[in-house]
């Protein structure tokens, strides 16, 4: 019940939903918006059994956002989990609707918001997957640095074939929202890291592996790190001495 009511629906959903009234397309926004709420709710329920704390769950014309406030420290395969139980729920929701409504239409559908849904761009479920991959290997930046760099290029690539293939003006905004929410991430990159740090100095996480890193912004996610002779604690406690002190 706690997690219905964190359901919020932006401005262009309404606007969007008034648009389908007048044009008489009720019947197929209620099948998209129907995916849509459970491919999300699938993200807010197991993130909240796997102890993230649920913020809001934003539905838009097409497409959704499910917001957690947790650690950026919080567990790669906790978050794989979580990410991959938004487009399972789905695909479960599309059987179900599909054995009771038989409408050609429903199957495109559900295949475009999940294909659509699974590309490597930062903002959505494929894109925040890739990151994790990449966390897996590199460090916290430069997992970030190559996810905006392959965003981009999808999105490129996106616009281009709306222009010049095949026009679609919906796919085409959604991909221009998309390169906004990337500068935005972008701008925000130091505002994160130092909560990817702070949390580090505040917290003790039973982090295993071990790394020998050159410098305070080479940290990656899930490792303890060794800094000119120092162990990660007394070298951020140090760090953020000096910030104080400025």
């Amino acid at each position: 019940m706690k997690t219905i009511l964190k359901i919020k629906f932006d401005n262009t959903f309404y606007i969007f939903l008034l648009l389908i009234l007048l044009s008489g397309m009720f019947k197929p926004f209620t099948f998209i918006f129907i995916l849509i709420f459970f491919h999300e709710l699938g993200h807010a329920i197991t993130g909240t059994i796997l102890g993230f704390k649920l913020d809001k769950i934003i539905i838009y014309p097409y497409g959704g956002l499910t917001k957690f406030n947790n650690l950026e420290n919080t567990s790669l395969n906790k978050e794989i989990i979580m990410l991959l139980m938004g487009p399972i729920i789905q695909i479960v929701t599309y059987y179900i609707l599909n054995y009771f409504f038989k409408y050609d239409y429903l199957k495109n559908y559900h295949l475009s918001i999940l294909i659509f849904n699974l590309l490597p761009i930062l903002s959505l479920d494929g894109g925040r997957l890739l990151n994790i991959f990449f966390n897996k290997i590199f460090s916290y930046k430069k997992s970030f640095y190559l996810s905006i760099f392959i965003s981009i290029l999808t999105i490129i690539s996106l616009i281009i074939y709306c222009l010049y293939f095949y026009y679609n003006i919906n796919l085409l905004f959604m991909s221009i929202f998309l390169l906004f929410k990337l500068y935005i991430s972008f701008k925000n990159l130091k505002y994160s890291y130092q909560k990817f740090l702070l949390e580090r100095y505040l917290y003790n996480f039973p982090f295993k592996k071990r790394k020998v890193s050159k410098s305070i912004y080479d940290f990656s996610k899930e490792c303890y790190h060794y800094i000119d002779f120092y162990e990660e604690k007394d070298y951020l406690n140090k760090y953020f001495q000096n910030k104080l002190e400025k």
